[in-house]
């Protein structure tokens, strides 16, 4: 169910949303590449620990953009195998947003591209 909120701030929820996605994605890549045997290892680790900084950047102007707008979400709750949800409140209105599985991998993807090119 959608909240009756303005568009910017459902894309803004939906961008959030894909940022602790990826954040959470990532940091548990740093944890498989520590352990990995990489003949370079250290070059994949900085590489991916400067995308998580710029990642974690990103998503704290963005939660102080929802602070300053009213606006939370709460954490992911799985609803079957191929769905998620994200319930979240705006302006004293609840609503959530379900993903696909594989559509929010998809949407995930994309944006790590952008930060793999610095687009982000």
């Amino acid at each position: 169910m959608k909240a009756p909120i303005p568009k910017n701030e459902e894309d803004l929820i939906h961008e959030y949303i894909l940022r602790t996605y990826l954040l959470d994605v990532l940091e548990s890549d740093i944890e498989t590449i520590q352990v990995a045997n990489f003949k370079l290892h250290e070059p994949y680790l900085n590489f991916v620990e400067f995308v998580l900084k710029k990642l974690r950047i990103d998503l704290r102007d963005i939660k102080i953009e929802m602070k300053n707008l009213n606006i939370k979400v709460y954490n992911q709750k799985r609803v079957n195998e191929e769905f998620v949800q994200y319930d979240y409140s705006a302006h004293g209105y609840t609503g959530y947003n379900r993903y696909w599985d594989a559509a929010l991998k998809m949407h995930t993807t994309k944006l790590l591209e952008k930060y793999f090119r610095g687009g982000e």
